[in-house]
């Protein structure tokens, strides 16, 4: 689900609802991450002051409770991009995830706060893809918009992690360049 936060004109600012009841109860969720895609922007005769900072909130309580357009709000990631890249960009949203899931904890949401510097209004909502045009359809946008992506271990099996082989010991591996040097 996605709402646009009213009383934010200089900033694109939306509110994602994302649906956690497909994870599984005995699911142990380890981490979490938020992707968003950006477009780059035709640079202009000012180029070099094309810089966007993509700010990441965890919704502390629920927008009915709160005065509009004024969120009670935790920051969990920022990020300052240049406007000229076009790519996905990946944000720590995993205290807030682990809230919901581990802690129980109602989910309000989070919110993406797109603050754009020194930039034109020409620019303005042109970068990151926090929401669908109207003109663009949704077959492009079902491809780009933002993903939630969690990352945990169900419980059975071994979990996937990184195993240190042993090490061989300087000793043995002298032994065996002499052997071939004989």
């Amino acid at each position: 689900h996605l709402e646009n936060i009213p009383g934010t004109s200089e900033n694109s600012a939306f509110r994602f609802l994302f649906n956690l009841s497909s994870i599984p109860e005995n699911e142990v969720i380890s981490s979490a991450e938020l992707r968003l895609f950006r477009e780059q922007v035709d640079q202009g005769p000012d180029w070099e002051r094309g810089f966007h900072r993509i700010n990441i909130y965890e919704v502390m309580k629920p927008p009915a409770e709160v005065v509009p357009g004024h969120l009670i709000t935790r920051l969990l990631d920022t990020r300052l991009v240049h406007h000229n890249v076009t790519r996905w960009e990946t944000f720590d949203v995993s205290p807030a995830v682990l809230r919901w899931t581990r802690e129980k904890q109602p989910n309000y949401g989070l919110a993406i706060e797109v603050t754009h510097l020194h930039q034109t209004r020409t620019h303005q909502g042109q970068h990151v893809r926090i929401s669908r045009s109207l003109p663009q359809g949704s077959g492009n946008w079902a491809q780009l918009r933002p993903l939630l992506v969690t990352f945990g271990h169900d419980g059975r099996g071994h979990a996937l992690t990184r195993r240190r082989r042993a090490k061989r010991s300087p000793k043995h591996h002298s032994q065996r360049a002499r052997k071939k040097n004989k």
